[in-house]
């Protein structure tokens, strides 16, 4: 019975993926540091992505008690205009150069409100919507960086 409990219990703590939630897991064949150089990249050429000053406010997950999250925003002009929290999952920099690859998932959505919503407050469309955004946007071009 401890045994059922423990895997009970374990398999839906693995599904909450922490007290954020997260969308689909993205996994990149490169080693994380890799992938940092990628989205540095991709933020030099694409300064758009940045978080605009009008929305810089919004950038306060280390006050929010979520600083240990090794995070990265990626902003959207166009319609709608938001905003992306990515993190990487399950990461340990030290051990950076034995990973051949990173895992990140969208954390949380923000359309220029105080308000950062999570997977659970949007309808599936809406995830959908989100989740194929940010593969079409920032994932294919990451990729590019990375081959």
């Amino acid at each position: 019975m401890k045994k059922i409990l423990f895997i009970l219990a374990t398999f839906f703590f693995l599904q909450s993926c922490g007290t954020l939630g997260g969308f689909e897991i993205i996994t990149l064949p490169v080693s994380k540091s890799k992938l940092n150089s990628a989205i540095d990249s991709l933020y030099k050429n694409f300064p758009e992505y940045k978080i605009p000053a009008k929305w810089e406010y919004l950038n306060d997950w280390q006050d929010r008690g979520y600083g240990f999250l090794d995070g990265k925003i990626f902003y959207f002009n166009n319609d709608p205009e938001e905003m992306y929290y990515v993190s990487f999952i399950h990461d340990d920099s030290t051990m950076d150069t034995l990973y051949t690859e990173t895992r990140l998932s969208i954390r949380a959505v923000n359309k220029g409100q105080r308000k950062w919503l999570l997977n659970k407050d949007l309808n599936r469309s809406e995830r959908k919507r989100i989740t194929e955004r940010f593969k079409k946007e920032i994932i294919l071009k990451l990729k590019n960086y990375i081959r």
